[in-house]
């Protein structure tokens, strides 16, 4: 807990989003194999649909923000001192 104490609130962002992804990851695909053993006969196509689209909003969120932040550093570097 000490080590999260120590970073900076962008980059509890980012790390957040990145354990959601690794979560939506490991259980989704966890969840899909578990259905295709259990019932075979099950379309499990609208699963992976929703899945896939949470993860390229959580992605595109990820490289935004991570994007915006790059760009306001590169604009601050910039500015002549006042």
């Amino acid at each position: 807990m000490a080590r999260l104490v120590d970073r900076s609130a962008t980059d509890l962002v980012v790390l957040a989003i990145v354990v959601i992804i690794g979560f939506i990851l490991i259980f989704g695909a966890v969840g899909i194999v578990l259905i295709e053993l259990i019932h075979p006969e099950t379309d499990t196509d609208p699963l992976l649909r929703v899945e896939s689209e949470i993860l390229g909003v959580l992605v595109g969120a990820l490289v935004g923000f991570i994007g915006g932040r790059a760009t306001g550093r590169s604009e601050s570097d910039r500015r002549p001192p006042i």
